[in-house]
Parts: structure tokens; C-alpha cells; sequence
């Protein structure tokens, strides 16, 4: 699939990578569980480097991004300033995030590693000897995450409401250009190697979870499936009244049950893995069956109860979104797409392979371009791979133009230039 959008972008790539083109590849192997009561993360993470350029490595750059919250000395500490944000510039150390832990292994081996003199959301991993064209590595470690609040950027939490995004070491693209290693900004997106991810997640049993992949937990489908019966009932039977005011209100967090459970998701061919947790979430499940292969698409809606008016129509969305995103740039080749609501710092939303997290929409018609905007970045740069801080029209440019198309196909008679 990934194939059908590059090819119609084949100029670009003759005349940007040439011959030299590759790719790395990295697969990860990541278990975590969630401590809500003083929200921290422990993890523990193996991944497998394979070298597919032609270059020997001698080291490996990580990405540590919880590090961008640890204080206001940070480059997103910085970023934050300039826009005249200043909730990590006096953020309490309550409301401030890190990563700590670590242990780097490779191949069973200590190494050496040091953090970036500058960004301490970034470290360099010496190899014991060098990682030649066509050989791979495993790296492991162990890892905490202290979430941040959520009031300062995409990681984060709003009381026991989780986004749990950029939260685990994650090795640098290096491409024909060299390493791209790179702090956590809140405005310029993540340029990241593909793969694949097997992650469990282990919360108290009464959270409800959404989350990159293809859920393989037989107990945790069905927790999902009856969710989605129950808030369709409430749709159904008047429990659920639309109000004049779809925006405000608030639900109130139930107790964290004593009972843990572990759920596994696994997902190939992405280059990211978020989640997300909350155990007020009404589900709404749909399905979209996909224009040229026919293969049919698992739809995903998850919100909190007093925005039940605004996400009624939700799964229309998502698979409308799902269906001319596919229509015009080829099908979407994953398994499921979800739309959760959340409260993000950093815009009405946020992109993530196979889900998306949505701000506080004022209208259903926001809503709607939201979640389609959102999704849409499954294609740019979510298929695409563009590297955003360096040609960021090849993101939200293009996907832009295809949400455009969106309104004007499904809604012919509004003026596009008035929204």
C-alpha cells in the first residue's frame, strides 16, 4: 500500500534519493504498566536494529522524549517560551515528565552510552563493535516514564486520563543524510524509522484502552465488544439525549479497580505506537469496507459520557474519513482506525499510526473535519514518511488538500474558502 502513494510521488523520488536509497528497520518488543497513582509508566523494552544501508555503525542515537518535560532547559521548554506558553517554563515538579532507568544492553552486553551535551532528550548508544551493512543488533532496557500533565503537550495525563505518546526509547532515523536525531518539539513532527511492535499493557482492570495494532487479547475484545453494545443502547433507548450544549460538562473518574489485566497489541509496516486510557470511555464500534480491495476496516469511537451529543455520529466520520482517503490515494491497509477524545496542548488534534486523539471540538462539523484531518495522516506522512521539520508541506499540506476534497465531495453546496 505504502508503494501505491510513493509511486505517485515518483519524481520526488528520483530526484531527492536516488540510487542510495534505504531504509533501516527496527522491531519492537515492549511490555509496561501503568501506575495511576502517582502516574509513572515501568517498562521494559527490547528491539531488534537491523543495518539495511551500506554504511558500518559504530553507535546508535535514541530518542529519550519524556526528557523534553523534565525542566524549562529543554528544546520544547524553549519552544513552549516563544510561543508564550509558559506551562513548563514554571511547571511544578508534580506537572513535569521524564525518563530514567535505563540500561542499555546490546546483544546481551553492557555498552557504553552518554546523553546529548545539549538535549537530554537524546542519548548515544557506543557500540562495543561496529553494526556492518546487512547485520542487526538487539538492544535492550529497562525504562520509567513520569507523565507529565497534560496541560503542556502531547504526553500526558488530565487526572486519570492517559495519552501515552513519544514514551519509549526509540532509535533515530539514519537515512543517506546521516542521523536524524532530533529533541521533542511541540510544533515539527517525528521522523522515525518503520517496523514492527508487539506491546502489552498492564492497567487496572477497569480502564478502557485504545491503542496502535490489532488488539490479540480474547478477553479485552470482548470487554470492547460489550462497551460498544451498552453505549449503543444508551443511544438507542433515550438514555443518551442530545443537549443544546454539546462542548462542557464534566464525568467523574470511578475508583481504579484492585485487579490488573495485561492487554497485547501487535501492528507491522508503522513507525509509531501511542495509547491511550480512560475508564469513563463509551465506545462505539463500526466498519468501513475499503474501495478498491473490499477488505472491511474495524472503526473505533471512544469518549466521555458528557460529550455523548457531540461523538454521536463518530464512526460515520471515521469511515467516511477511512473510505475517500482510500478512494483517492489507495487503500488503508491497516486493520482498525480509532478516534478517541482527550484533551491535547498541542491542537484540536493529533496523529498516530492507526488512532488519533482529538481536542475539544466546539461543533460536530469540527468534529468531523478533525477526526478526518487526523486520520488522513495515516496516508501523509503516516505511509509517506515525509520528514515533517524538514519539507512539512509533504504532511500537512497534502493532507490538507485531501480534507479539502473531503468536504467538497460529502458537502457540495459549503464555500471550503469561508471554513
Amino acid at each position: 500500500m505504502r508503494n501505491l502513494i510513493i509511486s505517485s510521488f515518483a519524481f520526488l523520488s528520483l530526484s531527492v534519493y536516488g540510487q542510495g536509497y534505504f531504509q533501516q528497520e527496527v522491531h519492537y518488543t515492549i511490555s509496561v504498566t501503568l501506575n495511576d497513582e502517582d502516574h509513572t509508566l515501568s517498562g521494559f523494552e527490547t528491539l531488534e536494529y537491523i543495518n539495511n544501508s551500506g554504511q558500518a555503525l559504530d553507535c546508535i542515537y535514541m530518542h529519550l522524549w519524556p526528557n523534553g518535560y523534565r525542566d524549562n532547559k529543554t528544546a520544547l521548554a524553549k519552544q513552549l517560551y516563544n510561543m508564550n506558553d509558559m506551562s513548563l517554563e514554571f511547571a511544578s515538579e508534580e506537572n513535569r515528565g521524564w525518563i530514567d532507568s535505563l540500561n542499555f544492553q546490546v546483544n546481551g552486553e553492557d555498552v557504553k552510552w552518554n546523553y546529548d551535551e545539549e538535549h537530554m532528550d537524546i542519548c548515544k548508544i557506543n557500540l562495543n563493535s561496529v553494526l556492518k551493512p546487512g547485520e542487526k543488533i538487539t538492544i535492550t532496557t529497562p525504562f520509567k516514564v513520569k507523565i507529565p500533565s497534560g496541560d503542556i503537550s502531547r504526553l500526558g495525563h488530565v487526572g486519570e486520563s492517559y495519552q501515552i505518546t513519544q514514551w519509549y526509547p526509540k532509535p533515530a532515523v539514519f537515512d543517506q543524510n546521516g542521523w536524524h536525531q532530533m529533541p521533542y518539539l511541540t510544533q515539527g513532527e517525528f521522523y522515525s524509522e518503520y517496523g514492527t511492535f508487539d506491546v502489552s499493557i498492564t492497567v487496572p482492570e477497569n480502564y478502557v484502552v485504545g491503542a496502535t495494532g490489532d488488539l490479540q487479547t480474547e478477553s479485552e475484545i470482548a470487554f470492547l465488544d460489550s462497551l460498544a453494545k451498552r453505549t449503543q443502547q444508551k443511544y438507542d433507548n433515550g438514555e443518551f439525549k442530545d443537549r443544546k450544549t454539546l462542548t462542557g460538562g464534566s464525568t467523574d473518574f470511578p475508583e481504579s479497580s484492585n485487579k490488573m489485566k495485561t492487554i497485547r497489541y501487535v501492528q507491522k509496516d508503522v513507525h509509531d505506537f501511542a495509547w491511550f486510557a480512560d475508564k469513563r470511555f463509551e465506545v462505539l464500534k463500526g466498519e468501513v469496507e475499503l474501495p478498491h480491495s473490499k477488505r472491511k476496516v474495524t472503526s473505533w469511537a471512544m469518549f466521555v459520557t458528557h460529550h455523548h451529543a457531540l461523538w454521536a455520529d463518530a464512526i460515520e466520520y471515521l469511515n467516511d474519513g477511512t473510505y475517500y482517503y482510500s478512494l483517492w490515494n489507495g487503500d488503508y491497509p491497516y486493520n482498525n482506525v480509532t478516534a478517541v477524545d482527550g484533551t491535547i496542548s498541542a491542537g484540536g488534534g493529533m496523529e498516530y499510526p492507526n488512532i488519533t486523539v482529538i481536542g475539544n471540538a466546539g461543533s460536530k462539523e469540527e468534529l468531523e473535519i478533525v477526526i478526518v484531518h487526523e486520520v488522513g495522516h495515516n496516508w501523509f506522512y503516516g505511509l509517506l514518511g515525509s520528514n515533517e521539520r524538514d519539507h512539512a508541506w509533504m504532511d500537512e499540506g497534502l493532507n490538507t488538500l485531501n480534507e479539502i476534497r473531503y468536504i467538497e465531495t460529502k458537502y457540495p453546496k459549503i464555500n471550503v474558502s469561508l471554513i
